[in-house]
């Protein structure tokens, strides 16, 4: 399965690394194509194949681990059903980076100069990102190398030991944090596309019905009232049309609409 993993990422990886040149709606504030993978695969999933049964990894509930000794490794065996968390057992450092988790257990010990050279590139990808609730790791001994600064954000303090308790735990807190996270980021994506679709229909429809909005959108009219009360605030004057019975843009006559 790792090698079918690894391979599947490696492809996936390569084509987010083609689209990023045509597309600039994934990351356009970022040129490096680590930082965009880790990103791009936040909020999605990504389908392999475990013999004939097909395995998604998400942000959600998924572990990336990568060279781990062998009771840690049963750990995590032991605790993924009870836990319901998906194992992705990586066999490159490039998994790390494009397998969708919400954690990355790794074995520093156990990796070759190359791939700490990597494990180094893997780092400045997650400082470009910004963000230490998109991605956790632990390590499961101490560093045999000096960690870059600005990492350590991202990195789970290594204890002497790590039993059961301690990794149940982490893994709990972790992928409760992640769950908030990614909710949190699609909420706010899902209102700038209504407060866009809000200004589009008044500008290329003239008037906007909130029970449209509400169907199209599953949200409750007071929520598209939100949204209106939010463009007036930032100076577009929405107002009421008695009348039609909906929303219109004041002064829309005197505008010049680009519907391009």
């Amino acid at each position: 399965m790792s090698q079918q993993c690894g391979m599947a990422v490696r492809n996936m990886e390569e084509g987010i690394r083609m689209n990023s040149k045509n597309s600039e709606n994934i990351l356009p504030d970022s040129r490096n194509h680590g930082a965009k993978a880790i990103n791009f695969l936040k909020n999605r999933t990504v389908m392999t194949m475990n013999g004939d049964t097909p395995v998604n990894f998400s942000s959600n509930n998924t572990i990336v681990a990568y060279r781990l000794e062998t009771a840690i490794t049963d750990m995590l065996h032991s605790m993924a059903n009870k836990l319901k968390v998906t194992i992705c057992w990586a066999d490159c450092v490039t998994d790390l980076i494009a397998v969708p988790a919400f954690m990355n257990i790794i074995n520093p010990l156990d990796m070759t100069e190359h791939e700490t050279d990597e494990m180094f590139q893997l780092f400045s990808f997650l400082k470009e990102t910004g963000d230490p609730k998109s991605l956790c790791i632990l390590f499961t001994s101490i560093l045999p190398f000096k960690m870059p600064k600005g990492v350590e954000k991202f990195v789970i303090k290594t204890p002497g030991t790590i039993d059961e308790g301690y990794l149940r735990l982490k893994i709990l807190n972790k992928r409760a944090a992640a769950t908030r996270h990614n909710k949190q980021h699609r909420d706010y994506d899902r209102k700038i596309f209504r407060l866009l679709k809000i200004m589009k229909v008044l500008k290329s429809e003239g008037i906007l019905y909130v029970e449209d909005m509400c169907n199209e959108f599953n949200v409750s009219p007071r929520t598209v009232r939100r949204d209106i009360e939010l463009w007036n605030a930032l100076g577009e004057i929405i107002e009421c049309d008695r009348n039609k019975k909906g929303y219109v843009l004041a002064y829309s006559d005197s505008l010049i609409y680009d519907n391009s």
